[in-house]
């Protein structure tokens, strides 16, 4: 090749070539020296930089609480929760506000609250504990000679007995005379074995205060009662016995809250009237006879009692046969109304006692009206040989008993009505009263058994004549009461 053809072919080789579609015009030598490559007798040196080759960590996942790793910011990783360490890569400790179950945490209020104890249990009275955000007073794990069962402080009056702390018994309420004193002492039992008298308006048995007995409701409060089968324990008062009974009740002996017999007539030629029959606890007595001595007129008085209108006495002033007039006093009235006094000669009988109700209320019988005057002297006065008239008869008495064990009734309790009182001794035949109506029994406990008792709650009879004329006697009776009210539950 000549000369000058070898200088075109080099001035070609140094010129620049066009650039293809889509090249930038870099050459091979410059993109080495971009990344700082150099050339050096034909070995190359790359000096690459660690921003351009390295991969990051969060590219990769890195640090995770439960990798089991303990990385920046965990002060411990269990892979999980574990005695000391949280699932949030905590280290464990009660009051954390975190549970730990595996650390024996049932709570964690970062400290007590009502839920839940300062050791992250949960707060129950009984554990041991005394939370006061769950109104524990106390905590002995159960019941203390300082501490009740319910986590208060032993106090007698609070409402929870603590037999440790000598409460047998703690009724919350301030009532002394109840079951359970305001000293916290239960009620006694009683044992009834000879005779004895318990009176209703003063609460007195044989005489002696009762300190169970209310006065207001005329209640007897007492942890058990029997009455013996030797036993009599008889009721007086103006108002029905009550008897509650934490316990059993036994009555094998009698138990007499009846109404009494009407009085007869007394002195010489009988010229002091018959007295009424004294009633029941919480029955109406019977009305005095007619005369001197007793209702001052010729006309018997009326029975007393609850109730509606009551026993009316034999009415003698309208008599107009002068030898041989008078009239009896009605019966007294309770279920059902009393029977109405007979009369002759001009003279009525006294009506009968209207019927009421009871159990509720806790009331007796009515009691039978007084018998009217036999007239031997002229209508509208008194003479000495008018026969005064006899009493009429107590209406029986009312008596509750309620049980909380039961009540089993082997004897007798006996509420029956007064008879009306009778002629005997007088020469003449006066009227006579009205027997008293009977009372009412009550008893009431989850378990009551009378099968092999007796509850009387019959009517008194109408006092009559004790001549024997055929057809005679019956003409100046008085009528009889009627029959009371029975509840057994």
């Amino acid at each position: 090749m000549s000369t000058t053809s070898r200088t075109l072919a080099s001035l070609l080789l140094l010129a620049p070539l066009p650039a293809c579609p889509g090249d930038d015009g870099t050459t091979p030598a410059d993109t080495e020296a971009s990344t700082g490559s150099t050339t050096e007798g034909g070995s190359t040196t790359r000096a690459t930089t660690s921003g351009l080759d390295s991969t990051s960590a969060e590219s990769t996942g890195g640090e995770a609480c439960g990798n089991g790793v303990v990385d920046e910011g965990e002060d411990c990783d269990d892979a999980g929760e574990s005695a000391a360490c949280n699932d949030d890569c905590s280290a464990s400790a009660c009051g954390d506000g975190i549970v730990n179950a595996s650390a024996g945490e049932a709570c964690d209020d970062m400290g007590e609250s009502a839920a839940c104890n300062d050791d992250c249990s949960v707060a129950l009275c009984g554990d041991g504990l005394v939370n006061a955000s769950a109104a524990e007073e106390c905590d002995d794990e159960g019941e203390s000679a300082t501490c009740d069962v319910d986590c208060t402080m032993v106090e007698c009056g609070d409402g929870v007995p603590n037999a440790t702390a000598g409460e047998p018994c703690d009724d919350g309420n301030a009532e002394e005379h109840d079951l359970c004193s305001n000293e916290c002492v239960l009620a006694p039992a009683v044992v009834l074995d000879a005779e004895h008298v318990l009176d209703t308006d003063t609460g007195e048995l044989d005489g002696v205060p009762q300190s169970t007995w209310d006065p207001a409701g005329s209640i007897w409060y007492l942890g058990g009662f029997e009455l013996a089968e030797s036993g009599v324990l008889t009721v007086v008062g103006t108002t029905g016995l009550t008897i509650e009974v934490q316990g059993d009740v036994v009555i094998a002996g009698r138990l007499d809250a009846s109404g009494g017999d009407g009085g007869n007539p007394s002195g010489p030629s009988c010229i002091v009237a018959g007295v009424g029959g004294r009633g029941g606890p919480g029955g109406g007595g019977g009305g005095a006879g007619a005369g001197n001595g007793g209702s001052g007129t010729e006309d018997g008085e009326p029975g007393q009692g609850p109730g509606g209108s009551p026993a009316g006495g034999g009415i003698s002033s309208t008599v107009v046969d002068l030898a041989f007039g008078a009239a009896g006093g009605g019966g007294g009235g309770h279920l059902m109304a009393g029977a109405m006094g007979q009369a002759n000669g001009g003279a009525m009988g006294g009506q009968g006692g209207e019927a009421h109700g009871s159990l509720p209320p806790l009331v007796g019988g009515g009691g039978g009206g007084g018998g009217g005057v036999e007239k031997d002297g002229p209508p509208g006065g008194l003479v000495a040989g008018d026969d005064e008239g006899t009493g009429g008869g107590g209406g029986g008495g009312a008596v509750a008993i309620h049980a909380t064990g039961s009540i089993t009734v082997t004897g007798t309790i006996d509420v029956s009505g007064g008879n009306g009182g009778v002629d005997e001794g007088c020469a003449e035949n006066p009227g006579h009263g009205g027997g008293g109506a009977g009372g009412a029994i009550e008893l009431v406990s989850p378990a009551t058994d009378v099968s092999g008792g007796v509850l009387d709650v019959s009517g008194g009879l109408g006092g009559v004549p004790t001549f024997n004329v055929p057809g005679m006697a019956e003409l100046l009776a008085g009528g009889d009461g009627a029959a009371g009210h029975t509840v057994v539950m």
